[in-house]
Order: C-alpha cells, then sequence, then structure tokens
C-alpha cells in the first residue's frame, strides 16, 4: 500500500488515510459499545414480619461470633457444644433445597446459609432451557449469602432452619453466639433472611432481621460493620462460549440521580457517593439491587474464574447496629432488560410491590443521537413481524422500506455521479491550468460548478445516509430484545442476535484471527459487497482509479474482518441491502443510459439549428 501512496499526489494520500480513519474510528465505536439519592428505609417487605423461629432444645452446633477485640476473625470456630446455662441452638442436621414458584419465576434455596442456588426465568429459553440467572462456577453460587462484618468477610455456611410464611414467602433462621467482652458466656443472637415473591413480577424483596436475646445493642461490629449481603460469582446466563458481540456484563449505578457505567477492573472497587441501586447489566438481562437503607457500602469485585469466565461479585455491607433487633429491607430485580418491564417500577400501581420512582429504566442501554432513528426501525420490523412472524424476514422487508423511501435521493446520487464523470475532463484542464495559484483555481472551479449546474457534494449524500442507518441497525440488532433467539432460517441461523456457524473446530483457533467457527454470512456478505462495488463504482483515470480500486476491493475485505463475530441479524440487513441496492442500480443505469442518449441527441441537433440560423446563409439580400 505504501507504494500506492508514493505514487499518488497529496490529495490522494489525504483521501486513503481518511478512508482508513473512518473505518478505525467506526470500529473502535463498535467495540467500545456498553446516580443515586438514598431513600429512607420503608416498612420491610412482607417476608420481613415472619414470627420468631421456634425454640426448642435440640443438640447444637452453632457458631460462636467474636468481636475483633476477642478473635481475629469474626467467624470463629464453634465450640463442641452449646454452653452450660445457655438454651440449645436448634439446626437442621443435613442440607436441603426448596423452591418457591411464580407465574415467572423459579427460585431454589439451600438451608446452607439460606442462599439462593438457582433463578430460572420460566418464559425465557437458553440452550439448556429455561434461562438461569444465577451462574454458579465450581465454587459454588452466592445468592444472596450473608457474612458477619464487613467487604471481604467469610460467608455464613451454617445449617439453617426454614419455613414457608406463604406459598410464595420463605424464610430461613438461625441462632448464633456470640462473645462480648466483659461477658463470661458467649451471647445468642437470631439472623433471618427472608424472600418474598409476587405473580407477574421479576422483582422481590429480602428482608435481613438480626435479634439480640438480650436487650442490649447487637454484638455485631466488625471494622464498623455489621453484616454484608453479596451476589456472585456471575450474573447468568453462562455467555462465556459465546462472541464478544454476543452478550457481556458490565456494572451500571445511579448516583445522585446520574446513570453512571463502571469499568473496575481486577481490584474491588467502590463508588464515591451512595449508589440509589447497582445493577450488572448483561445484553439482554439485568440483575438491579436496590437496599432500602439509610446507610451501606456498596463494593464491586470483578475477577476471573476458570470455569465461568469473567465474574462481577457485588457486595452490600450494612454498618454496626445501635439496638437490640433491625430489620433491613432490601428489593432486587432479576429479569429481562426491556422496557417494558423495568418501567413498571416508575408508579405505585403498575408494580404488586407499590414501588415508584426507582428510574429503573437507566440500566438499559443508550440509544444516543441516534435513538429516534433505532425507535423508527424498531417499530417497523415489529409491524412486519407482525404481518410475517420471522424476524429475518421482517428485516429483509424494512430494508426494502428504506431502499424505497432512499431511491430519490439514491437516483439522485448516482446521476451527481455520471455528471461529474462527464465533467471530470474539463475540471483537469482548470486544475492543471492553475496548479501554482489555489485560490484562482477553487475560484475557476466555483464558476464552473454554477455554470454546470452541478453540486460536488450531491453524489456523496447517500453514502453519507448510509451510515447513520448502519449505526442505527447495529444497534438494533445488538439490543432489542426480541431478536434473542430469533430463528431465521432452521438450521444455519438460529440466533439472530448471534453471530451464525456452519462448522466450529475449537479448541483450535485461526492464528492472530482468534476465530473457532466458519461463517457464511461474511462471505456472503463480502461476495455481495464485490458485485455490488462492480455495479456503482464508475470507471475511473489516473490517480483516482487507485482510490477506486481500494475502494471496490480494499473495503470490503477490511469489513469482512470487522464484521466477522456480529450478529446475523445486522448481516442479514447488510446483504438484503447490497442486493436491493443492485436491483436497484440496474434501474438507474437504465435511466442513466436513456438519458444520456437524449443528451446526445440533442448535442447532435443543436449545431445544426444554430448553423441553419446564422445571417447570410442559404440566400442572398
Amino acid at each position: 500500500m505504501s507504494d500506492m501512496y508514493n505514487q499518488d499526489t497529496k490529495g490522494d494520500k489525504r483521501t486513503l488515510i481518511a478512508v482508513v480513519l473512518s473505518v478505525i474510528v467506526i470500529t473502535a465505536g463498535f467495540m467500545i459499545q456498553g446516580t443515586l439519592f438514598p431513600s429512607a428505609p420503608p416498612p420491610a417487605p412482607a417476608a420481613a414480619a415472619a414470627p420468631a423461629a421456634p425454640s426448642g432444645p435440640v443438640a447444637a452446633t452453632g457458631t460462636t461470633v467474636g468481636t475483633p477485640a476477642v478473635a481475629q476473625a469474626l467467624v470463629a470456630t464453634p465450640p463442641a457444644g452449646t454452653p452450660a446455662g445457655l438454651p440449645a441452638i436448634e439446626a437442621p442436621v443435613a442440607e436441603r433445597s426448596y423452591t418457591v414458584e411464580t407465574d415467572l419465576l423459579k427460585a431454589v434455596f439451600t438451608n446452607k446459609g439460606g442462599d439462593l442456588v438457582s433463578l430460572k426465568l420460566k418464559q425465557h429459553k437458553d440452550r439448556d432451557g429455561a434461562v438461569d440467572l444465577v451462574l454458579a462456577g465450581k465454587e459454588g453460587p452466592e445468592g444472596f449469602s450473608l457474612a458477619f462484618g464487613g467487604p471481604g468477610a467469610p460467608a455464613v455456611a451454617d445449617l439453617m432452619n426454614a419455613r414457608m410464611i406463604d406459598e410464595r414467602t420463605i424464610e430461613f433462621s438461625r441462632t448464633f453466639l456470640a462473645n462480648v467482652p466483659g461477658k463470661t458466656d458467649p451471647v445468642p443472637f437470631t439472623l433471618r433472611k427472608a424472600y418474598n415473591f409476587r405473580n407477574g413480577e421479576y422483582l422481590f424483596g429480602v428482608a435481613v432481621t438480626l435479634e439480640n436475646s438480650l436487650n442490649e445493642y447487637l454484638p455485631l461490629n466488625q471494622g464498623g460493620f455489621a453484616y454484608t449481603l453479596r451476589y456472585g460469582p456471575q450474573v447468568g446466563p453462562n455467555y462465556n462460549h459465546l462472541s464478544k458481540n454476543s452478550d457481556y456484563r458490565k456494572i451500571v449505578t445511579l448516583q445522585e440521580g446520574k446513570k453512571k457505567a463502571e469499568n473496575p477492573k481486577n481490584t474491588s472497587w467502590n463508588p464515591k457517593s451512595q449508589p440509589t441501586w447497582s445493577a450488572v447489566s448483561g445484553k439482554y438481562f439485568t440483575f438491579i439491587a436496590i437496599p432500602e437503607l439509610a446507610s451501606y457500602t456498596t463494593t464491586y469485585t470483578p475477577g476471573t474464574s476458570a470455569d465461568i469466565g469473567p465474574t462481577t461479585r457485588l457486595e452490600f455491607s450494612r454498618p454496626a447496629i445501635a439496638a437490640s433487633r433491625q430489620t433491613d429491607a432490601y428489593y432486587f430485580y432479576f429479569g429481562p432488560k426491556t422496557e417494558a418491564q423495568l418501567a413498571k417500577y416508575e408508579y405505585a400501581d403498575k408494580n404488586a410491590f407499590g414501588k415508584s420512582g426507582l428510574g429503573l429504566v437507566n440500566a438499559m442501554d443508550g440509544s444516543g443521537i441516534l435513538g429516534w432513528l433505532e425507535t423508527a426501525l424498531k417499530f417497523a420490523m415489529n409491524l412486519f413481524y407482525k404481518l410475517i412472524p420471522n424476524f429475518g424476514v421482517a428485516i429483509i422487508l424494512v430494508t426494502l422500506l428504506v431502499k424505497v423511501i432512499l431511491f430519490p435521493l439514491t437516483k439522485k446520487g448516482s446521476i451527481s455521479t455520471a455528471r461529474m464523470q462527464e465533467l471530470q475532463p474539463r475540471m483537469q484542464e482548470i486544475q492543471t491550468k492553475y496548479k501554482a495559484n489555489p485560490q484562482k483555481m477553487n475560484q475557476e472551479m466555483a464558476e464552473f460548478y454554477k455554470k454546470e449546474g452541478y453540486n460536488p457534494m450531491s453524489g456523496c449524500l447517500p453514502l453519507l445516509i448510509q451510515f447513520p442507518l448502519f449505526i442505527a441497525m447495529y444497534n438494533l440488532f445488538n439490543t432489542h430484545f426480541d431478536l434473542r433467539g430469533a430463528l431465521f432460517i432452521p438450521g444455519w441461523i438460529p440466533d439472530l442476535a448471534a453471530p451464525e456457524t456452519i462448522w466450529n473446530f475449537a479448541p483450535f483457533k485461526i492464528p492472530l484471527l482468534g476465530w473457532s467457527d466458519l461463517r457464511l454470512l461474511p462471505i456472503v456478505y463480502l461476495v455481495s459487497q464485490l458485485v455490488y462495488g462492480k455495479f456503482t463504482q464508475q470507471p475511473q483515470t489516473g490517480p483516482a482509479a487507485k482510490q477506486m480500486k481500494f475502494m471496490m476491493y480494499g473495503m470490503p475485505i477490511m469489513f469482512f474482518f470487522i464484521l466477522y463475530d456480529v450478529p446475523s441479524g445486522l448481516l442479514v440487513y447488510w446483504i438484503a441491502s447490497n442486493l436491493l441496492t443492485i436491483v436497484q442500480q440496474i434501474a438507474i443505469n437504465d435511466i442513466l443510459k436513456a438519458r444520456k442518449a437524449a443528451q446526445a441527441g440533442k448535442d447532435e441537433v443543436t449545431p445544426r439549428l444554430q448553423k441553419g440560423a446564422k445571417p447570410g446563409k442559404g440566400s442572398k439580400r
């Protein structure tokens, strides 16, 4: 390519550099693509009102909790038995699972710590069945595990008592022993974790209750914290096997009323101000935590696991409690990242929990200045889908609609390009004649354009329109929830929101590229783009011919690599656009030929008329 640059003029160099930079900017844009006032603690969810766990003399295996002055670790090794004079601690002897179901969710819990181990969305499917948003890994899930102390403290793993308060509310409870300075015997206190679900809701409540058996402050203070509620290691479904364009995870918060997207590296990180809510957001599903505490500390800890890939742990640490009994309420949204679901929590009458003004729609990805165009394309695509229930067909029909709407501009641009070819020799004469005087050359060129009625920018208009459409289409196919798992062609394109594949040769990867899949759509795109260039590019001579050759062959090849892993829907759109443009260009070429023939006939007749009109010709007077 350097030889090409050496042979061209300085203007040609700038043009080619601009093209390459444009590609780099577009590529970088695609790769990069991806607030809060604390509220006063309201009454706890229904689950928080659970009565105390029944008591009774059962063999004790309780954990002893020590203060920093007594023990280095907050959770110490449990004693051999219950100290003399203290009531026996009730506890189960074996781990057991419990299931709570609504019309939308199926939640599975374990009595080991009272943690959530599975949360399946009944109405959304994955390759293994219903989508499970609890992604565990080899070390097990941390679905609302609780630790006495601050961030990083070991989670409570004791077996807890479980009881169903009603068909959609479950409570786990356990009595622990705390070593308190100045007291001979450990002080018992009780922990309760209650989960409350409602039909029609992806939101559910979690109530954490701590109660001292004595009328004294709860004996929990490790570095200023009473306990930490955490979720991890990652929000499902599993996306490690998919390409980077298929799914992602990022931290989104609402701080002081403003949405903030966070990207902490491989170290724990705390926001500067207390978030109203924190979310681990994927392309299609999101986990949003809404602690209804007056004060708490949020900690985000990203990392990597050998079996599930990237991880993102959220921890909410509650300050030490200056009371003998305390109930803290939390709400968690665990479901699809759609406006229809998230906007319900702006109005109390739209959701079963009566929540309002939560601003959960901020967890969705923004569309920027092209949001209006993306919305219009989405509306048209959904409309066509209602007529023909196949989103692949809907994409093609949207492409056809866009081509019809833009045909007048495309026709004008093609005529302008053909006109430029006709004027090119005379333009080169002016450029050669005034080469030493650029100011005079620009003046002459402007007068020449005015005389000929030619606008040099008119040929660029269709191309300029294509880029906003492409970006809006890319965003649409990347975020439109209905495209997730949308089938186009059985056996080939099962998901328009993900790259298709006709042969997976993993674990082998193509060196440098890292590809483990052979994809057919990018190849079809490349062929269609090359054919498209043959029909739409006008023949050039001189240095411009080399630029045109690069545009015709170099750009499609570059975009082949850029678009290799993009969602199938985007390539379906681009291929359909190329094929429709070829048909459109054939029609425009016929118009240009007819126009050229008419102009040739006019040019042939005009000199004859002018010759016959001259005085002194034909007869003398």
